[in-house]
């Protein structure tokens, strides 16, 4: 070649220098040297398993209704608080206290039912406060 590329288009152009290498012959090794080399390296030959047992059932998981993300940014502080408040629910779960497994949704449902019923108490007493001071004179 004269130092430049030949053209793909070009219909003339020889490629019959080009062929893929033959590969080597090669032998099969002998079991008992793979055995060999095998424990000499510290891999010992083990006896297959009989039929791997089928893995447990698990419970069927209960439908929770629970189908909305709720995605937040929270403090470290809080999130490991929630968490800690549903492993201690856990281990009350597992002890027999309570019938169900408390997931994080149920807690967050619960915070914010407490949350509604002191807000509640709040507003019933900002309302009877600023009744009783229409009523003084």
């Amino acid at each position: 070649m004269s130092g430049s590329r030949p053209s793909i288009f070009n219909e003339d152009l020889d490629l019959s220098g080009f062929s893929p290498k033959p590969e080597p012959e090669r032998s099969p090794v002998p079991g008992e040297t793979v055995r060999k080399v095998s424990e000499e390296g510290g891999f010992p030959s083990r006896s297959p398993r009989g039929a791997l047992a089928p893995p447990p059932k698990r419970a069927a998981l209960v439908k929770s209704g629970r189908t909305i993300l709720l995605n937040a940014r929270i403090t470290q502080r809080a999130h490991d608080r929630f968490h800690e408040i549903v492993e201690a629910e856990r281990l009350r779960y597992e002890r027999g206290e309570l019938m169900h497994r408390v997931t994080l949704g149920e807690l967050v449902e619960r915070a914010l039912a407490a949350l509604e019923r002191e807000m509640g108490q709040v507003a019933e007493y900002e309302i009877s406060t600023a009744q009783r001071r229409k009523a003084s004179p």
